[in-house]
C-alpha cells in the first residue's frame, strides 16, 4: 500500500546510493545471455518472493547456473499461495518500483495493463486523506500501477523461471549452509526436499543469496560457524489488516483510488484499490493492536469509524466477492549485515531477510527492485575490481544495500513513531522530520 511515498523514496534514495548505479542503470541489458562477463559457474538463491525472482533475473546474467530453492509450489496462474501471506491485501508498486521492473521485463508493464490493471495519476485519480485534510486534487503526471500482488508476481514468475539458465526447486527447505574446510566461505547449501522421505542434499554454489524473508535463518546459521550475530533494529507496530474483494460498481465515484490515512492518535485507516477483473481490493489497517476483525458487521463497522465516511460509503453498497482475510504484521525489522566485521565470502542477504518494513506504507517491492540493481551494481564493480573472484562481493554488496535502505526505513519508522505508544530509540531530528 501507499504509493503516498513515492516521489520522496524515488528521489531519497536514489540520491543516497552509490554514484555508479546510474550509470549501471543505463548499460544493464535486459535480456538473457547478455554479453556480462561470468562470476561464476553457479549461484544459489534461498526463496521464491519477490526479492529472491528479481535476484534470480540479476543473477541469470552472472553465472552460468541459477538455482532457485522454494519451499511452497510456486503459482501456476494469479492466486495467492500460503508462503506469501501478505498477498491477498493491497500492495502498492511505486514509481521507482515500475522503473526497474520494466527495465528487468521490458514487456511487463503492457501485459499487465492489457491483464487489468490500472493506471493511476496520482494526483487526480487517487483520492488521499491523510493529517486530517484531504490532498489537492490536480493532474501530478505521476503515474502509478494499481494491480493485485499475485498477478504481478506470477508474470514476473514467468519471466524468470522461464530463462534457460535458471532452475527451480519446489517443495524444499534449506537445512544450512555448507562451507569451506576452514568456515571462511559458504560454499552452497544442504537442501531436504518436502515430498516423499528423499534424504537432504547438497548443493553446491559459488554464490548463496539469502532471500527467505523475515523468518530467515542465517543469524542462527552464522552462530553455529563461528560469526555474530547481526545486530538487529526492531520497531515494534502491531499492525493488522482486514481485505476483502468487491465487485466495482457500475457507477463509479470521482476517483478510481482511494487512502484514509490515521492522524495520531486515530489508529484506524482504509484504501480501496482498482485491480484486474473489474475489481475493488478493499483493505481496512489499524496500528498498534486496533485491529479490524474477519467478522462482516465488525468489518463495516470498521469501515464506519474511520475518520472520514468515504471508505464506508463505497463499499456499503458494493457487492463483496471473497471472505475477510486477515494479516498481522508485529514490527519493523532490519538486521545490520552491514556492521559485522566478519562475514563468510560466498554469501548475501537481501529482501525481507535484510530488512521487513510496515507494510502499510507500501515500499516493500520496489525496495527489492533497488536491491536487486544494487547486486546487479556490485557484480559489474566486482567483476572490473577482481575478474571472476567474489571475495569481498559481500561487504561491497551489504555496505551499499544499506544505503538503499536507510532512507524507507527512517521514512517508515519516523511515520510509526508519530504515536506516543510506538517503542524503541527515536533518532535525532524525529520531531524535525515530522
Amino acid at each position: 500500500m501507499g504509493d503516498c511515498l513515492c516521489a520522496v523514496v524515488s528521489r531519497g534514495v536514489k540520491s543516497r546510493m552509490h554514484k555508479s548505479c546510474d550509470q549501471e542503470e543505463q548499460s544493464m541489458i535486459p535480456t538473457q545471455q547478455s554479453q556480462t562477463p561470468l562470476s561464476g559457474q553457479h549461484a544459489v538463491v534461498i526463496g521464491g518472493s519477490m526479492a529472491g525472482l528479481l535476484a534470480t533475473r540479476v543473477l541469470s546474467e552472472h553465472f552460468a547456473q541459477v538455482t532457485l530453492v522454494e519451499r511452497d509450489r510456486l503459482p501456476q496462474r494469479a492466486e495467492p499461495r500460503k508462503g506469501v501471506p501478505q498477498g491477498r491485501h493491497i500492495h502498492g508498486l511505486l514509481i521507482r518500483g515500475e522503473q526497474i521492473l520494466s527495465q528487468f521485463f521490458p514487456d511487463l508493464v503492457p501485459v499487465l495493463l492489457e491483464a487489468g490493471a490500472t493506471r493511476l495519476d496520482m494526483g487526480e485519480d487517487f483520492r488521499w486523506h491523510h493529517f486530517g485534510v484531504w490532498k489537492a486534487h490536480f493532474h501530478s503526471g505521476l503515474s502509478a500501477l494499481s494491480v493485485s500482488r499475485p498477478l504481478l508476481e506470477w508474470q514476473i514468475n514467468r519471466r524468470v523461471t522461464g530463462l534457460s539458465n535458471v532452475q527451480v526447486i519446489e517443495e524444499c527447505t534449506c537445512t544450512r549452509f555448507t562451507t569451506s574446510a576452514d568456515q571462511t566461505r559458504v560454499t552452497g547449501v544442504q537442501i531436504q526436499r518436502r515430498t516423499g522421505a528423499a534424504p537432504e542434499e547438497s548443493l553446491g554454489a559459488d554464490l548463496v543469496v539469502d532471500a527467505s524473508g523475515r523468518g530467515s535463518h542465517t543469524p542462527r546459521w552464522l552462530e553455529t560457524l563461528g560469526y555474530a550475530k547481526p545486530e538487529e533494529s526492531t520497531i515494534p507496530v502491531s499492525v493488522g489488516y482486514a481485505t476483502r474483494l468487491y465487485r466495482r460498481p457500475q457507477t463509479l465515484p470521482d476517483w478510481k483510488g482511494l487512502y484514509v490515512v490515521p492522524q495520531p492518535p486515530t489508529k484506524r485507516g482504509g484504501g480501496i484499490f482498482p485491480i484486474e477483473d473489474n475489481r475493488w481490493m478493499v483493505t481496512l489497517f489499524g496500528w498498534l493492536g486496533d485491529h479490524p476483525a474477519p467478522e462482516e458487521h465488525a468489518y463495516l463497522a470498521f469501515a464506519r469509524s474511520i475518520s472520514v465516511p468515504d471508505v464506508y460509503r463505497a463499499i456499503e453498497q458494493a457487492e463483496p466477492l471473497t471472505p475477510i482475510e486477515i494479516h498481522k504484521f508485529p514490527s519493523n525489522l532490519r538486521r545490520h549485515y552491514e556492521k559485522l566485521p566478519r562475514f563468510p565470502e560466498g554469501l548475501i542477504v537481501l529482501g525481507d531477510a535484510l530488512c521487513s518494513f510496515n507494510p502499510v506504507y507500501g515500499q516493500g517491492m520496489t525496495i527489492s527492485a533497488m536491491e536487486a540493481l544494487t547486486l546487479d551494481t556490485c557484480l559489474r564493480e566486482q567483476h572490473r575490481t577482481r575478474g571472476a573472484d567474489l571475495t569481498g562481493l559481500w561487504r561491497r554488496f551489504q555496505k551499499q544495500v544499506a544505503k538503499v535502505v536507510d532512507v524507507p526505513w527512517q521514512l517508515t519508522t519516523g511515520e510509526d513513531f508519530r504515536y506516543s505508544e510506538t517503542e524503541g530509540r527515536r533518532p535525532v531530528g524525529t520531531a524535525f522530520m515530522h
